[in-house]
């Protein structure tokens, strides 16, 4: 018998709270894609250096930066040789 649903964690341990016969498999959604930060050049231009006070390149920190805010490489870029 196959059988499929939707619903939270909390559903699901109702559901089988009186055990459960044969084979599950759960299906975890992921978390949405996060919001790009909404950082002028000053507060970018600042992330890049503080990474580069670490001992990064300058190079390495943007991409981190960039990763880090979800915000474009070449966005990161531009406000770090402004």
């Amino acid at each position: 018998m196959r059988r499929s649903g939707g619903g939270s964690l909390e559903e699901l341990g109702r559901w089988a709270a009186d055990g459960v016969r044969g084979e599950v498999t759960i299906v975890v959604q992921g978390a949405p894609p996060a919001q790009p930060a909404d950082l002028g050049d000053a507060a970018l231009r600042q992330l890049v250096d503080d990474e580069v006070a670490t001992g990064r390149s300058k190079k390495d920190a943007i991409t981190t930066v960039a990763a880090e805010t979800g915000l474009p490489r070449k966005a990161v870029y531009a406000a770090a040789h402004r």
